[in-house]
């Protein structure tokens, strides 16, 4: 990959290690996924009896439980390895773990390839290599071990999410593909995959704790808002989400899948099959449609973290619950009109711009178990909501399944309506916990009003708006007065060049004005500090101009980026080409900007040098604008 990149000279992800294996997690992820899902698609086929492949029997069971049965035993097992894997990870490491899990995956596509004429075979092979597919939590954890940030870390969570559910999808789609091969074909393909997975993992993935990481940089993706992580579980919390997350998984099954099978697939496809007639649905877009749904929630796991800062992560699982409570009543009521094309096109327009809202109620437990996890508990946290989870995936279908055998269809989806709703009573508690509560941001007081200024004359220069040499010198006023009471200065907003580009002579034409009043702001300052003593009333008057100055590192340093943003769009709209004269820019900047100091804070010992430096680079542009003024005029 490295050799491809680079002979079509594009931009090498592997060359940054800590990418690299980021990377790879999210394929390891996907592969996974891809592996636990191949046959889903299969299984109503391969419990019934009309394809070649199926089973010769299934008993004790009916066509719905024995459909659901033969993936409730992978999902439990990757339910009960889920329970110690990330604890494992968590004493062994990430690698290790994952490593294991893609060898023995490998394995046990094989082995269930070779149990295909047996029904308990096969689901005693399913189980027991279920064990090996549940690689997710450990991911997850990897990601809390390697981002400090919350923000990012929430992003990538909702990225490893948007993978395995692309995983999944990947997983039915092959199956589709290869359908005129077998029903059970895609195995070996899911094992090619695991075993590739495995190269990647030994070759590219690093460990959090691998120098190679700390070479390459602290973390990635780090910003300023830092989450600091508890001492200590909070177990009230931790329980209440797990819980709420089973409920949520049992009352989705209703939605996902009783409502495309038994519910769709009886509707649109079996009833017309078995009176002799052409159906609605055929086989294969039964499957494409039963795929395809897993893709609607690639855009909500993007979108999550801006939902989670906007509404509230807690809220936003408890509005999952009752969006999928009420789309799955809706689809319900559509599923027993009468089976026209216009019905049933009415039935997959909901379910897919219905579904994305069901599922942000299942992307909030991940970042709500890794905001109450300690250090050392991520693993152990993220593993027990895995557990949960699958073991909601693997028993709720099949229990449907034998609902729906012994009490109809409607009766089961109308039990998985209530426990929707129900979820939502269960996960209502969350709202109260400070811990799970949208982050406030305070605005900084560089950018407020305080007592007894001038509001409008304040907001406008906060604005970014032109100001009058006597508004420059109010600031000057105002500027002071927050310095001498330990508050930081006003901070404007530094409007873009193409706001201001048709305003350039009008603030050139007023430079001279505003170079006299910088000058003599400074000449005042100096004679503030002329009679002071150093070490005493001079030092407090230095770090009381630190203070005011650099209260807001964040607000330092975005404004800066804006000011050089608007440098470069001016330069390059006068004719100076920045991109191919650097070096001559950067040489006329140094000489129309010579240092004032290089020191990052004043004191008692620079301040005197650094303001005659100020004093002096003012007089200078007084001097070339008066020359310049004189020059035009003649």
């Amino acid at each position: 990959v490295a050799k491809l990149c680079n002979s079509f000279q594009l931009p090498n992800p592997f060359k940054d290690v800590c990418r690299a294996s980021l990377y790879q997690l999210r394929f390891a992820v996907f592969c996974a996924s891809v592996n636990s899902r191949l046959l889903t698609v299969n299984f109503p086929f391969m419990v019934g009896k009309d394809h070649p492949d199926a089973f010769p029997n299934t008993k004790p069971f009916d066509f719905n439980s024995a459909t659901y049965f033969i993936p409730m035993c992978s999902m439990l097992g990757i339910a009960i390895a889920s329970t110690f894997v990330g604890k494992l990870s968590d004493h062994v490491g990430r690698k290790r773990v994952i490593l294991l899990l893609s060898i023995a995956s490998v394995v046990g596509s094989i082995v269930k390839y070779f149990t295909k004429k047996n029904f308990w075979g096969f689901c005693i092979a399913h189980f027991i290599f279920g064990f090996f597919l549940g690689n997710l939590p450990v991911a997850m954890a990897y990601v809390g071990d390697i981002f400090t940030s919350r923000i990012e870390k929430q992003n990538e969570l909702g990225t490893l999410v948007a993978y395995y559910v692309l995983g999944a999808s990947g997983g039915g789609i092959i199956a589709v593909l290869m359908v005129e091969y077998g029903l059970f074909m895609p195995l070996l393909v899911g094992g090619a995959l695991m075993f590739l997975s495995a190269i990647m993992t030994f070759l590219f993935m690093v460990d959090p704790d691998d120098e190679r990481l700390h070479r390459a940089g602290k973390k990635i993706y780090q910003d300023q808002e830092v989450m600091v992580r508890p001492e200590a579980i909070n177990k009230p919390i931790l329980w209440n989400i797990v819980i709420g997350s089973v409920a949520d998984n049992f009352g989705s099954t209703a939605l996902y899948p009783l409502c495309l099978s038994p519910l769709a697939l009886e509707h649109y496809t079996l009833d017309f099959i078995h009176a002799e007639k052409e159906p609605i649905l055929s086989t294969v877009g039964f499957q494409l449609l039963f795929i395809c749904v897993a893709f609607t929630v690639i855009p909500s796991a993007k979108i999550s973290t801006k939902v989670f800062e906007r509404v509230g992560i807690a809220e936003t699982c408890v509005l999952g619950n009752v969006f999928t409570g009420i789309l799955t009543l809706i689809l319900l009521l559509i599923g027993n009109m009468p089976a026209t094309k216009e019905a049933f096109a009415g039935f997959v327009v909901t379910l897919y711009l219905g579904f994305p809202f069901t599922v942000f109620s299942q992307l909030t437990t991940a970042p709500m178990l890794d905001m109450i996890a300690p250090k050392d508990k991520i693993g152990y946290v993220q593993g027990l909501k895995a557990s949960a989870m699958n073991f909601g995936t693997a028993v709720a279908p099949w229990i449907f399944g034998v609902l729906a055998d012994l009490a109809g269809t409607n009766t089961a989806i109308w039990v998985g309506v209530s426990i929707s709703f129900f979820a939502a009573l269960v996960n209502a508690p969350l709202l109260t916990y400070k811990e799970l509560r949208p982050t406030i941001k305070e605005e900084s007081l560089s950018k407020c009003v305080l007592p007894g200024e001038d509001e409008e004359f304040i907001e406008r220069f906060l604005d970014g708006d032109f100001l009058s040499p006597e508004d420059v010198s109010a600031i000057y006023n105002i500027n002071r007065q927050r310095m001498m009471h330990g508050k930081p200065m006003l901070v404007p907003n530094v409007k873009k060049y193409e706001e201001e580009k048709d305003l350039i002579e009008n603030l050139r034409s007023h430079a001279e004005e505003s170079f006299r009043s910088r000058f003599v702001s400074v000449d005042r300052l100096l004679a503030q500090i002329t009679d002071l003593e150093p070490e005493k009333e001079l030092s407090k008057l230095c770090a009381l101009y630190n203070a005011a100055i650099f209260s807001d590192e964040k607000l330092v340093k975005e404004n800066s980026c804006d000011l050089g943003h608007w440098f470069s769009d001016y330069l390059m709209d006068n004719g100076y080409h920045p991109h191919i004269s650097s070096f001559l820019i950067k040489e006329m900047i140094i000489s129309a900007f010579p240092p004032f100091t290089q020191d990052r804070e004043y004191t008692p010992d620079n301040i005197h040098q650094t303001l005659l430096r100020r004093r002096r680079t003012m007089e200078k542009y007084l001097d070339v604008n008066q020359k310049g003024t004189y020059l035009e005029s003649m």
